[in-house]
């Protein structure tokens, strides 16, 4: 009897790579191996329709809550994007997987070494995101899920608000309307700094709630985090029969949706041999790699200048035509 393959990581990779095993090629034999004790560790991924293509057609069995559109705010006004927008909740992703695959398929509250992985498997796949970047900024989250007193008046998902940029550090302020009077608030801090002044977070959020008039009746949810934001290319592990597929998101946002997505279906359409599946990864990742390139430009530009207006293009555009570069290079030049 042949071995199963491996797949390390019960997060966003691993669990969207094991859903859509099932669904596509079902004589494919995995044990996907997590260590917690829930697939997707509680977290929620929010991305837009035009980031992840016609993979979008699986994706919506998964997709919890959408929007026709997003907003971004300037000081000047708002814009109103009209690009639809999704949110994927990892309860319904796990619930999903946990109906969907058989017995001994998935090993929660188990950690596995790379060396014992393959022992048992005939190749791993590991989505673990283990690597790390030679420079690097980091992008400092206070996240919160709230329920108002009333009904806040937000319609559609704002992804970028210039009113709560920092003198001394750029911010962003992101929030999703989850029902009329609850929603999910991210508040961005970007520094070369990983230290979280977790006081410092609550109290400027707290303010900018209050100069929304939204009077908050509990707080359901917080969560905090401080993730990378790469100012260089990263470093992994890559040995044996290994297929690594740390390190690949949307550099400044952090978003992973729409990259698992497409490159979940590049693998998935293959005879997902060891050889070929490892072909197409690094295939993939040096497609991308021009545009990952001017994105970690874009945060040495966030970090060590502050240039602020970053935002206005990221947050507008699904990708960057060379009219968009040539206008950030231009701001460079300008600050000098």
């Amino acid at each position: 009897m042949s071995k199963p393959v491996i797949i390390l990581g019960g997060g966003l990779w691993g669990s969207l790579l094991a859903y859509r095993l099932k669904e596509v090629l079902p004589l494919v034999d995995f044990i996907l191996y997590e260590e917690s004790s829930t697939l997707g560790r509680h977290e929620m991924w929010s991305f837009r329709e035009s980031d992840c293509g016609k993979a979008l057609n699986w994706l919506r069995p998964l997709v919890t809550k959408s929007w026709r559109q997003y907003q971004v705010k300037f000081n000047s006004g708002k814009r109103d994007i009209l690009t639809p927008y999704h949110l994927l909740d990892s309860k319904k992703l796990h619930d999903l997987l946990i109906q969907k695959l058989p017995a001994g398929a998935l090993k929660l509250n188990n950690q596995i070494s790379t060396e014992l992985a393959l022992q048992e498997g005939s190749f791993v796949i590991d989505t673990r995101n283990i690597c790390h970047f030679r420079k690097t900024g980091y992008r400092k989250c206070l996240s919160l899920e709230v329920e108002c007193l009333e009904d806040h008046g937000v319609e559609s998902p704002v992804l970028y608000n210039e009113e709560v940029m920092q003198k001394d550090c750029p911010r962003n302020l992101y929030y999703l309307p989850l029902s009329p009077r609850n929603l999910l608030i991210k508040d961005f801090w970007y520094s070369n700094d990983k230290n979280l002044n977790l006081d410092e977070m609550r109290r400027a959020l707290s303010e900018t709630l209050a100069s929304y008039g939204w009077k908050i009746h509990k707080v359901i949810k917080e969560e905090t985090s401080v993730t990378l934001l790469p100012t260089s290319r990263p470093v992994f592990r890559q040995e044996g029969r290994v297929i690594n597929l740390a390190g690949i998101f949307h550099d400044t946002t952090g978003c992973e949706v729409g990259s698992a997505a497409k490159l979940i279906d590049k693998m998935i359409n293959t005879s997902f041999r060891f050889g070929e599946l490892r072909e197409v990864v690094a295939t993939y990742r040096n497609e991308i790699e021009s545009d990952r390139k001017f994105l970690r430009l874009l945060n040495r530009l966030l970090i060590e200048e502050k240039q602020r207006r970053i935002f206005e293009v990221i947050y507008q555009k699904a990708n960057l035509n060379l009219l968009d570069r040539s206008r950030i290079l231009m701001w460079k030049l300008i600050s000098v």
